[in-house]
């Protein structure tokens, strides 16, 4: 009898052992993959898209072009972009207004130009995604809702449509990438609306370069050689295959590095939640 209980315990303790090394393994993997993400947010000065914007290797447009961009704005200055899901919501990226009340924001809607003219909005109510990760960003996509309309019978001003759950671009898709600011690392930005084309590549592709830290919430856009790209005050503006949005800009290693794809909030996956917020 004794023999049977201490073979029992070493059995329990041996289980034990082993699930916790298991629980181990994987919290160093996520720990590994947010200090990744941490590691190269803080090289470029944080998140992909915080204050200045701008188009890498792209050129300029007229907002009858991509009118359902919008500039997001906190205190008078350009931060992110958006874009018009209906005609009192915005999509962006949670990153773009996690920490802020929605007083301080304004958008402005139906202008080439971030920072005069059109139609300017604030915001009654922010969605962040409950499960959005600062430091992985994870779950990186916001819902503004606006205190009054906007006036879709406008040229300039127009609703984009989202894709069904879970049904996204192939890749190799050539994508449309859109928003306000400077063409080159460390330029000043521009005021005028820019976009780029880039083709959508695999997640496992991406992830060569960002070891498993982009997951099935996202999507990819690059050419291998770099020079076209998204970069920093871009966040939170669309990616768009058809005139369909199919990504919000969310993060990456600098701007059009060779090598190092723009990585996307990718739409499709979260259309139900969207959909119910």
């Amino acid at each position: 009898m004794k023999c049977q209980i201490v073979f029992l315990i070493v059995l329990i303790a041996s289980s034990c052992f082993a699930a916790s090394v298991t629980r181990n393994k994987e919290s160093k993997l996520n720990q590994l993959q947010s200090n990744r993400i941490e590691s190269l947010l803080k090289e470029h000065g944080g998140v992909r898209a915080l204050f200045a914007g701008r188009i890498v290797g792209g050129n300029s447009t007229t907002i009858e072009q991509i009118p359902w961009i919008v500039s997001l704005r906190v205190y008078g200055s350009h931060r992110c972009g958006g874009s018009i899901i209906s005609i009192t919501r915005i999509l962006t990226a949670a990153h773009c207004t996690a920490g802020y009340s929605a007083g301080v924001f304004v958008i402005r809607a139906g202008s080439t130009y971030q920072g005069s003219g059109g139609h300017t909005r604030t915001i009654s109510r922010i969605v962040n995604h409950p499960f959005y990760s600062p430091t992985t960003l994870r779950n990186d996509i916001s819902i503004l809702h606006l205190t009054a309309p906007l006036n879709t019978k406008l040229l300039t001003i127009s609703t984009i449509p989202l894709p069904p759950q879970n049904v996204s671009a192939a890749v190799g898709s050539l994508s449309q990438v859109s928003g306000w600011g400077a063409t080159c690392e460390g330029c000043a930005i521009s005021s005028v609306l820019r976009y780029v084309m880039i083709p959508i590549i695999s997640n496992d592709d991406c992830n060569i370069a960002y070891g498993g830290s982009v997951t099935e919430g996202m999507l990819c856009a690059a050419y291998s050689e770099g020079f076209k790209d998204a970069c920093t005050g871009d966040s939170g503006g669309p990616l768009t295959y058809n005139n369909m949005l199919e990504g919000i800009i969310s993060w990456g290693n600098g701007c059009a590095r060779p090598n190092y794809p723009g990585v996307y909030t990718r739409v499709s996956f979260y259309r139900n939640w969207i959909d119910a917020n």
